[in-house]
């Protein structure tokens, strides 16, 4: 059986951070008693805590915490941009990953920060307008974007002297503690104006190259593209999408170790694109969210079950599958049977008496 009052501990936890973080951060003593941490809607419900877990599973961490983390990154992404400009690189900032898309499921959140080049791009050619690309600097881009990379790294260990600055991945720099209050990842990056971009001139169609520090290439993506179709999609399903890929995250974020070792190789991205596709299944009213439980217990089933529907799903932004690799179709196992669990778990609060599973006795709960 779930722990249910483990689970809402672990839940609050990382919404608000533990209390004794709460506490030292108010300036309080570890030995007071009080728990100064806000108690959130779900945690009011005069629910079963299975209930409770899966509607607070669902939720938006506080705005106010979301917005700190913006707003950190934020900071480190103009003072960085600010200084490039001395060593004559001019960069723009953009945000990517869950933050920006509130699909995060911790209250201290880690925050994406691309830093971009502006002064040259990458142009996917033949350009439909028929001219001719011309760069001033005639540099490969790799070594235009290594140039961003070394010195975003020399100016952010100058200026965040007292941050732990850790330059070791490559992708990004990661910057934490000292005046942070957030965890903020720096990378560096360029432009890359696709066909669909030349066409539209929406930032949307726009791609982005990612430098890789050890293996000196860019690595493509299109962050802007998820970001508006997972946007585009939750609102047309009342914020249902963002509230099945939060309870995915958790659902993962709580399993024993064992499990989640195998479990993290479906990516937050892998866990936006199975949620996108479950569709009409989405289409449940505000009161009744409880529902998405047996509706993504459905889902991931028939995912396990066909493999050819299964093979024909893409992440948003239609760059690749979904399920491109055997891992991940182990851990689709895992998080199925998770969900399943969830969803028996629920049903046995709710019909206590029963002996079969009813999916409507979830789907027509109202809340």
């Amino acid at each position: 059986m779930i722990d249910f009052d483990k689970r809402l501990k672990n839940l609050k936890d990382r919404r608000q951070g533990t209390r004794e973080l709460v506490l030292l951060e108010k300036g309080y003593h570890s030995w007071d008693s009080s728990d100064y941490r806000v108690q959130e809607a779900y945690e009011k419900l005069s629910e079963s805590p299975g209930v409770r877990y899966a509607i607070g599973a669902m939720s938006a961490v506080n705005p106010q915490s979301t917005e700190i983390s913006v707003n950190e990154g934020n900071r480190v992404a103009d003072t960085l941009i600010d200084m490039l400009k001395t060593a004559g690189i001019n960069a723009s900032k953009r945000m990517q990953g869950s933050v920006i898309l509130d699909i995060h499921i911790e209250g201290h959140s880690d925050v994406d920060m691309l830093v971009i080049l502006e002064d040259t791009v990458l142009v996917q050619t033949p350009m439909l307008d028929g001219s001719t690309c011309y760069a001033v600097d005639q540099r490969p881009m790799e070594d235009i974007v290594a140039e961003l990379r070394c010195e975003s790294e020399n100016k952010l260990i100058s200026r965040y002297y007292a941050t732990k600055v850790d330059c070791s991945n490559n992708k990004s720099i990661a910057l934490e503690g000292g005046s942070l209050k957030r965890k903020v990842d720096i990378v560096p990056s360029c432009w890359y104006h696709t066909h669909d971009y030349q066409r539209s001139r929406q930032e949307h169609d726009a791609g982005i190259k990612i430098y890789h520090k050890n293996d000196h290439i860019l690595i493509g993506n299109f962050p802007f593209k998820h970001i508006r179709r997972v946007n585009l999609k939750d609102q047309q399903y009342s914020g249902n999408l963002k509230k099945v890929i939060r309870l995915l995250k958790n659902m993962i974020a709580d399993m024993p170790d064992y499990k989640k070792s195998k479990a993290k190789s479906l990516s937050s991205y892998d866990l936006a694109g199975i949620a996108y596709h479950m569709n009409e299944k989405l289409n449940v009213p505000s009161y009744m969210a409880l529902s998405l439980v047996e509706k993504n217990r459905s889902h991931l089933s028939l995912l396990k079950a066909s493999k050819e529907y299964r093979d024909s799903l893409k992440v948003p932004d239609d760059t690749r599958k979904i399920f491109d690799n055997d891992d991940k179709i182990n851990a689709l196992d895992i998080l199925s049977k998770e969900v399943e669990d969830l969803a028996l778990a629920i049903y046995k609060e709710l019909r206590p008496w029963s002996q079969t599973y009813d999916s409507n006795a979830i789907t027509a709960k109202v809340i």
